[in-house]
């Protein structure tokens, strides 16, 4: 069975970097996760980023990081932490069904921030037709 998630005409977003951003959002909403978690914001900035640029990934604390504190006005270790609450929150789900078909693998402990941005990159970054996510996923 496929989700769909409906949005007025009027309130789609017009540019791809929007509509990527709408994915994201999204996803982690599927996944337990509000934007009440700092992090929230972050992490989808971070996806953003690794989708557009995957290189992005292999410099997670030298370059992500950084880039990202810079664009939300913050430090680098708020970026880091901020992230780990967002995973802690996914993790803290009692159904980790939906996070083991975003990537693809069953996980048996909590994924890494380099990780999880990693899963979530993957995931968006498939044609349509591999993402699609049962009600039974969740």
């Amino acid at each position: 069975m496929k989700i769909y998630f409906l949005v007025p005409e009027d309130e789609l977003p017009q540019d791809q970097f929007d509509r990527k951003a709408l994915d994201i959002e999204a996803l982690l909403r599927r996944l337990g996760v509000t934007r009440k978690l700092t992090g929230f914001q972050y992490v989808c900035y971070m996806v953003n980023q690794v989708v557009e640029d995957p290189s992005r990934l292999s410099l997670i604390t030298k370059r992500l990081y950084p880039e990202t504190a810079r664009h939300f006005h913050t430090t680098r270790d708020s970026i880091e932490l901020a992230t780990r609450n967002v995973i802690r929150a996914v993790w803290g789900q009692a159904d980790h069904r939906l996070l083991d078909h975003i990537a693809g693998i069953h996980l048996e402990k909590r994924p890494s921030n380099c990780e999880f941005i990693d899963i979530l990159s993957s995931f968006l970054s498939r044609p349509q037709e591999d993402k699609e996510i049962s009600s039974e996923g969740k």
